[in-house]
């Protein structure tokens, strides 16, 4: 059978909004749990060479609790670095930031007073900054939240009823990031495919070390599972939702779990 390969890419005519859950569940030891929900606008803009801009609003649903001040300042730092405009390629690939330095000006202002509100502010205020300031690392960290990696995450499939074999880059909070490889199954639908992502990884000896020195945990070896549910909409020619759930375990007990979906 000749392979048909779909090579889907995310076209966001106007504005697009996407409403975002993220939640985290860690049981290494004491069980701490933490669930944000949030909108994010796309509006896009089409180059000459065919890449694209994407101006990303970020709009917060749940409030913060206020008893961490710590918290809230950072908090209050990350949302003042938005909107960013990054470039991608017609799939929807990151290629790098766009009018970074007009957003590093931006956050400038938006943090002048936050001395005003919270004692020793200045100080992680200068920390972000001088992250900020650095391009490369800035969106580094920024591609670590797993809805930055959905929103980028734009795979094709061979339209012959086979898999199609792909990876995702999940980053575990406070350890590392772990490539996970594994495949497709997509199912055609009249509007357009539903794609299904699985992925079973056996953390390298980096990562499981990082663990044991952070969690004081042992275990012979931890189980990294991903799955990813797609549904691609043809007509609009953009993914209308898409939902992660990222499962780490030694076997006997899941240790950390994350999810996160935007529809």
């Amino acid at each position: 059978m000749e392979e048909n390969r779909v090579k889907p890419f995310q076209k966001f005519s106007g504005t697009h909004s996407y409403h975002v859950d993220s939640s985290l569940e860690v049981q290494f030891g004491e069980k701490k749990g933490f669930h944000s929900s949030c909108k994010i606008n796309i509006e896009e803009t089409e180059n000459e060479d065919h890449t694209k801009n994407w101006l990303i609003e970020k709009l917060e649903d749940t409030p913060l609790p206020s008893e961490n001040s710590f918290m809230e300042i950072l908090h209050e730092l990350e949302q003042s670095s938005y909107p960013v405009e990054v470039k991608v390629d017609e799939k929807g690939v990151f290629l790098n930031a766009s009018n970074h330095n007009k957003n590093v000006e931006n956050w400038k202002q938006k943090t002048a007073g936050i001395q005003e509100k919270y004692q020793n502010a200045d100080l992680f205020r200068n920390q972000y900054l001088t992250a900020l300031e650095d391009e490369n690392i800035f969106y580094r960290n920024k591609l670590k939240e797993p809805f930055w990696n959905l929103l980028l995450f734009a795979p094709s499939y061979v339209d012959n009823g086979g898999k199609t074999h792909e990876s995702f880059t999940w980053n575990i909070k406070g350890i590392g990031d772990i490539e996970c490889t594994g495949t497709i199954i997509a199912e055609q639908r009249d509007y357009g495919f539903d794609a299904f992502f699985t992925s079973e990884t056996i953390l390298p000896d980096p990562i499981k070390e990082e663990i044991e020195k952070k969690y004081l945990h042992l275990a012979g070896q931890y189980k990294a599972e991903l799955h990813i549910q797609m549904e691609y909409n043809s007509p609009k020619r953009h993914y209308s939702k898409k939902k992660a759930d990222f499962v780490l375990s030694d076997g006997d007990k899941i240790l950390y779990r994350e999810t996160s979906s935007i529809i």
